[in-house]
C-alpha cells in the first residue's frame, strides 16, 4: 500500500440498525510487496494478541459454570510452575497482567526439546512461570508468558487442548469456529488450505523462512501452534462479529457472558490500563485514535491487527494486517492506527 505501512489489509466495522448486527467490509493491497495476489473480504491473519481477548472470555465462561475461579492459583492446577515467581499468581492476576511476569522472553530458543511435544510444553511452562519483571508489584506489565500459563490452566480444567476450549466456549457460541481458529490445531488438508490463502508474516531466522499459515509468534510455535498469547488466526469480518458480542455483552443483550460479568472484566484496576482480556484507550497519543468514546476497549495484535469496541456508539471496528511482512522492522502502522480510527470513526458518524 502506499507508504508501505503494510502489503495489504482488511477491516469491518459493525454496528446495530433496528436492533439487528449490520457489518460493512472492506480490503486494500496484496498479500505481499512483491506477489500480485490480492488481499480478499475471507484473506486469514495471522491475529497474534488477538488471541488473549477470546482466551479471556472463555475462561470467564468457565468460571462462570463454576470450573475454576478467578482466585484459583496456578500451583494448585499446574504442577509445571512450582518453585516458580509466578506459582502464586491467581487466574485473574494473570488474565489482568498483573502477576509479575516478564513482558515476554525468547524460551523458543532454549528449550531442549522437540517444539510442539508435550515435552516442550512443559518445558516452557516452567520456564515462563521464572520469568519474573523487577519492580513490577503495583502495576501492571503487559505479558504474553501470564497469559501462556493462562492457557494451559484453562486446558487443565477442561480436561481438553486450550483450542477446543475456546472452539467450545467462544467461536462455536457465536458462529464463527470455521472463520478464527488456532492454525496449528488444523488437519493437514486445512492446514494446507491456510498456506495459500493466509497473508504471510515475517522471515524467521530461527525457522529458516518466510511464515505464512502458521503462527508467527516463535514461542507459540515452539508450543505447537496453540497459546494463550497467541495462534489465532481470522477474518476481519468474524473478529467483528466476536467484537459485537461484546458489546451486546456489555449491553446485557447476549447469553454468552452477562452485562455484570463484562463489566466486572472491564473494571478500572490500579497500576495500568489493561483490564481482564483488554486494554483501553490510554493517553494521547492512543492506537484508538481520538473520535472513539472513553469507554471503548480492545486489543493489539503484533502483527498489524486491531479491535476495538466502543459502547457509546454500539461500534466495534477491526483492522487486520501483516505489517510484519516482510519484516517486523517496518513500524509506520503506529502513526497509521490512529489516524485510520479517526477516519473511521467521523465517516461513521456523518453517515
Amino acid at each position: 500500500m502506499a507508504g508501505q505501512v503494510f502489503p495489504g489489509g482488511a477491516t469491518c466495522i459493525g454496528w446495530r440498525e433496528s436492533d439487528e448486527p449490520v457489518y460493512s467490509a472492506a480490503h486494500a493491497g496484496r498479500l505481499s510487496y512483491t506477489a500480485p495476489t490480492p488481499t480478499r473480504e475471507d484473506t486469514s491473519y495471522d491475529l497474534a494478541s488477538l488471541t488473549k481477548p477470546f482466551v479471556a472470555m472463555a475462561a470467564l465462561r468457565q468460571v462462570a459454570r463454576g470450573a475454576i475461579e478467578l482466585d484459583a492459583r496456578a500451583d494448585s492446577i499446574l504442577s509445571d510452575v512450582r518453585g516458580g515467581g509466578a506459582a502464586g499468581a491467581t487466574l485473574e492476576q494473570l488474565l489482568t497482567h498483573r502477576a509479575g511476569l516478564a513482558p515476554w522472553g525468547g524460551l523458543y530458543l532454549d528449550v531442549p526439546h522437540e517444539p510442539g511435544t508435550s515435552a516442550a510444553r512443559r518445558w516452557i511452562l516452567s520456564e515462563a512461570s521464572r520469568r519474573m519483571e523487577e519492580g513490577a508489584e503495583g502495576r501492571s506489565v503487559y505479558s504474553d508468558l501470564g497469559y501462556i500459563i493462562v492457557g494451559e490452566m484453562m486446558a487443565r480444567v477442561a480436561g481438553e487442548s486450550l483450542d477446543r476450549v475456546v472452539r467450545h466456549e467462544v467461536t462455536e457460541p457465536i458462529g464463527i469456529a470455521d472463520e478464527v481458529f488456532f492454525a496449528g490445531a488444523l488437519p493437514s488438508d486445512r492446514r494446507a488450505d491456510l498456506v495459500r490463502r493466509a497473508a504471510p508474516t515475517e522471515r524467521c531466522e530461527w525457522r529458516g523462512r518466510i511464515v505464512r499459515g502458521e503462527v508467527h509468534d516463535e514461542n507459540c510455535a515452539a508450543l505447537g501452534g496453540v497459546s494463550g498469547h497467541a495462534g489465532l488466526f481470522g477474518s476481519a469480518r468474524a473478529v467483528a462479529t466476536f467484537g459485537r458480542q461484546m458489546l451486546d455483552c456489555y449491553s446485557g443483550r447476549s447469553e454468552l457472558l452477562s452485562a455484570e460479568v463484562m463489566h466486572a472484566a472491564l473494571a478500572e484496576r490500579p497500576g495500568g490500563t489493561h483490564r481482564l482480556g483488554w486494554d483501553v484507550k490510554s493517553g494521547e497519543p492512543s492506537a484508538a485514535g481520538r473520535r472513539l468514546g472513553p469507554l471503548t476497549f480492545g486489543h493489539l495484535g503484533f502483527t498489524g491487527t486491531s479491535i476495538w469496541c466502543d459502547p457509546y456508539r454500539d461500534l466495534v471496528v477491526v483492522l487486520l494486517t501483516n505489517r510484519v511482512h516482510p519484516s517486523r522492522a517496518n513500524e509506520k502502522i503506529k502513526g497509521f492506527r490512529p489516524a485510520f480510527h479517526d477516519g473511521v470513526v467521523a465517516a461513521f458518524d456523518e453517515g
